[in-house]
């Protein structure tokens, strides 16, 4: 019998949780038949714009002529954007399909996997089926534990290093760099994306310890991308396309080059997606570190500067707000805290204690997020001003299935 996608669904959310250690992936993609084995992996590691360059790597490898399936986490409205071939989130009979299999060789066998272990193997195994040539995998936490980790890439790209997901990974970036540089193994390559001092010296011994070879692509080459594309996600498409030169060991035209950022526009949700309410612009971004927001507070200023900014914020518990404020507090005039989705948030009642207020600013609360943005457009209507949308993707989620239906 064919399981649904909502029942698939149902079932996949009822087993997340946070797991460590890769016996339980390792079981279950040889019970699979080693999927992993059948396709090249490349994985995506960092704190910020992962999925960016997953998207532009898969689509400049595949233009290349080296066809390429991309892994992604988390998702925003919708199970399938984890999953992309040709350059498109599978169908949902598709996702059901591979992942209720793979659900079902798991509990066959005893295997207790988890939500993000059982995409993971489901996902190589599908990009198996398809005759790829690589599967371009975004590790979920870190990489020395991550699932992702289990299908042992030939090749890691690290975007960069900031601080966020502390209680796992630590306190420093040294620390951080230390847990996403553990998957880099001997005859593999890493592609580094930062010029981080301390990434970059960590990197290089790490490559020096296990004999793999180290490239260098933070630099911003001249590609050209669409106006319409914020500055962070031109520097993440680049590193995806730069790695994907590497890989194919070849210099991509201009063509392929644009058809890569051209894929990724759009490609994603919630990563400064942009609208109108009543002729006010929402913009609607995942940001939830204090890199995170910095790069959209960036974005908002190259295409709205100076327009009176009212931002809604909504995080979850295990984030650090306090700082994220801060970063909002020279920019924002109006910050009207929310709750996101999901027992994971955090209430805007705990968050509010750490707003920390310049002269002329407001904090307003509207626990249900879209009746905040309601709040914040009517707040800037008169004043030409603009909205920013961000600190969780469990708060862009509900926004963006309101403006999407409007």
């Amino acid at each position: 019998m064919t399981s649904s996608f909502d029942s698939v669904c149902r079932e996949l959310d009822r087993r997340r949780r946070v797991t460590m250690g890769l016996e339980r992936i390792e079981a279950l993609l040889s019970l699979l038949g080693d999927p992993h084995r059948k396709v090249r992996v490349v994985q995506v590691v960092g704190t910020n714009g992962k999925g960016t360059t997953a998207v532009a790597l898969s689509a400049a490898l595949s233009g290349a002529g080296h066809p390429a399936g991309t892994y992604l986490s988390p998702h925003v409205l919708s199970y399938t954007e984890r999953v992309m071939v040709g350059g498109r989130s599978v169908s949902e009979e598709r996702f059901a399909a591979a992942m209720g299999e793979t659900m079902k060789v798991a509990d066959r066998h005893g295997v207790p996997a988890s939500q993000f272990e059982l995409l993971t193997a489901g996902a190589v195994k599908l990009f198996a089926d398809e005759g790829l040539a690589w599967a371009v995998l975004e590790a979920g936490l870190g990489a020395r534990y991550d699932a992702t980790t289990a299908a042992g890439p030939e090749a890691v790209v690290l975007t960069n290093v900031g601080l966020d997901h502390a209680e796992y990974l630590g306190e420093t970036v040294g620390e951080i760099s230390s847990e996403k540089l553990a998957s880099v193994s001997s005859g593999s390559v890493l592609i580094l994306g930062t010029d981080d001092p301390t990434v970059l010296s960590m990197a290089r011994d790490r490559c020096a310890e296990v004999g793999a070879r180290l490239v260098r692509a933070a630099s911003r080459p001249g590609y050209r991308a669409p106006k319409t594309m914020p500055p962070y996600s031109v520097r993440d498409a680049s590193l995806g396309v730069r790695a994907a030169e590497e890989l194919a060991g070849e210099k991509l035209d201009d063509g392929a080059r644009s058809r890569a950022f051209r894929a990724v526009a759009g490609a994603l949700p919630a990563r400064f997606e942009e609208y109108r309410v009543d002729g006010v612009p929402v913009v609607v971004d995942g940001g939830h570190n204090v890199s995170g927001v910095e790069a959209a507070l960036e974005a908002m200023d190259g295409v709205y500067g100076g327009m009176p900014l009212a931002v809604v914020f909504g995080v979850l518990r295990d984030k650090d707000a306090v700082s994220m404020l801060t970063a909002l507090s020279n920019r924002a005039r109006t910050v009207v805290l929310t709750r996101p989705e999901g027992e994971r948030a955090a209430e805007p009642a705990e968050v509010s204690a750490g707003r920390l207020e310049a002269e002329g600013d407001e904090t307003l609360t509207v626990e249900d997020p879209v009746e905040a943005v309601r709040v914040a457009v009517r707040g800037v209507a008169g004043e030409g001003g603009a909205v920013l949308v961000l600190g969780s993707f469990a708060t862009a989620a509900p926004v963006l299935r309101w403006l999407r239906d409007g």
